[in-house]
């Protein structure tokens, strides 16, 4: 089927007016291009013709491995369940875009989630995905757990079953997120500025930042390079030689970089048919039950009379055998991301039935107690105390009293209204007074109280 050429016509989409150009932040990051301001390419992202002739460049690649501890659940010699944690690396793929190419995905991100919106909310699973949704203005993690744990805290008894893809960017299936999208958008065919961006999204290229840094090495020198402040990595003639040898290709037909500015939006277009199995699914077993969706990481909370264990692996297991026919589509479930709860007369028990917790988007209840995930906390104060321990190298180098400014306004009370946002402690205040809310008690607030004596230790 040929697509449709002409003047873009965005069919039910927002026009222009109805984007918020203000999220358009010029960055300095250095890349194959020079850092343009969003002044000098709206016109240019409105052209349906520039954007469908528009030659995309490269995204830079590099890893970050991160420590993680997950629970293994073993069967001991009389059969009964044991849980041992493990720690294993977690490898994260981060793909960033040129400055220009950075835009159109930004651009069309927000074309694609203003039709997500409105599709969403007439298929009646508006409420579901709560990740990257620029309906849901003022709302954040804390406001989504909440909503979770005062559904739950609310029930007599009731099943909670959490569970999360694996690699869910780096197995979106391309065939069906296509089909999706036009779905969404309403057309029949992707018109040529759309099919551009998808085409980039989907096969997207890219040259390893390893490569890059060799290059820029042996060009200026060590020394010289880290007093350089470039406009970008290479001229034209230079790039054009670069990647005859460092250009890779997605020649696969699932994956899309997680980073980009449609990716987060994509994550969800890409699930539509699943979330609305999963809602009416869930809906057969109690009028009353709760499905939500944060990208890769969905909860469901499902109301029942008969607390027994055999209802909770019999619900489970008809939850896996819906997800298990999305495989294709890149949906795989391991065991030991599935995690089944109970909650009883106040109480979160574990299959066992003995009393155990559930957490959901960094917040830890047993049913009478609310927390911050302790992996958070240990984050907060690990880098709190990496930054103290600067300022004292500093302190201790020039003789002088160590600065301070930087490390309060990231670490401490005193930076609650920090670049507009605040910082860990004035979310972790936000989050006390949300989940001070429920019939359970906060210690979120207790949790970080310490903290400007912890952080000022380590400057002594």
């Amino acid at each position: 089927m040929k697509r449709s050429k002409g003047p873009r016509r965005l069919h039910s989409l927002p026009s222009s007016s109805e984007i918020n150009w203000s999220k358009y932040k010029n960055k300095n990051y250095l890349h194959f291009d020079e850092p343009i301001n969003i002044e000098h390419m709206k016109t240019k992202l409105q052209d349906s013709t520039w954007v469908g002739s528009y030659a995309f460049l490269p995204s830079i690649h590099f890893e970050i491995v991160f420590k993680k501890y997950v629970t293994i659940t073993e069967l001991n010699d009389q059969g009964k369940k044991s849980k041992r944690k493990e720690k294993k690396d977690k490898v994260r793929k981060i793909f960033y875009a040129a400055h220009k190419d950075s835009f159109i995905f930004k651009y069309y991100g927000d074309l694609l989630n203003n039709a997500y919106n409105k599709y969403a909310e007439k298929n009646k699973i508006d409420e579901i995905a709560v990740a990257y949704r620029n309906n849901k203005i003022g709302k954040n993690s804390v406001d989504f757990a909440y909503e979770v744990f005062e559904h739950l805290m609310r029930q007599q008894s009731a099943v909670v079953i959490s569970m999360d893809f694996p690699s869910f960017f780096d197995n979106i299936s391309h065939k069906t997120l296509k089909q999706n999208i036009k779905r969404v958008l309403n057309v029949e065919s992707l018109q040529d500025d759309w099919y551009k961006v998808f085409r980039n999204l989907t096969k997207y290229t890219y040259v390893n930042k390893g490569d890059i840094d060799e290059f820029l090495k042996n060009k200026y020198g060590v020394k010289k390079l880290k007093k350089m402040r470039l406009p970008k990595i290479m001229e034209s003639n230079e790039f054009r030689e670069f990647k005859k040898e460092h250009l890779h290709v997605n020649k696969k037909e699932y994956g899309i970089p997680q980073g980009s500015g449609m990716s987060a939006v994509c994550s969800n277009v890409h699930l539509i048919d699943f979330d609305k199995e999963i809602l009416e699914w869930s809906k057969e077993q109690h009028e009353n039950a709760l499905y939500r969706r944060y990208c890769d990481d969905l909860i469901l909370v499902i109301p029942i009379s008969n607390p027994e264990t055999n209802i909770l692996y019999s619900i489970r297991d008809e939850l896996l055998a819906i997800v298990g026919k999305y495989k294709e589509d890149g949906l795989d479930i391991q065991e030991e991301k599935t995690e089944i709860r109970l909650y009883k007369n106040g109480e979160i028990l574990n299959e066992q039935l003995v009393p155990d917790t559930l957490d959901y988007l960094g917040f830890v209840t047993d049913g009478k107690i609310t927390r911050i995930r302790e992996k958070s906390l240990f984050k907060y104060y690990s880098r709190a105390y990496r930054k103290a321990k600067t300022s004292k190298r500093i302190s201790l180098a020039t003789d002088r009293p160590a600065p301070k400014k930087e490390l309060y306004n990231l670490y401490t009370h005193l930076g609650h209204r920090y670049k507009g946002y605040g910082n860990f402690v004035s979310y972790a205040y936000k989050a006390h007074r949300k989940m001070n809310q429920l019939p359970s008690q906060s210690l979120i607030r207790r949790q970080v109280k310490r903290h400007w004596y912890k952080v000022h230790k380590r400057l002594k």
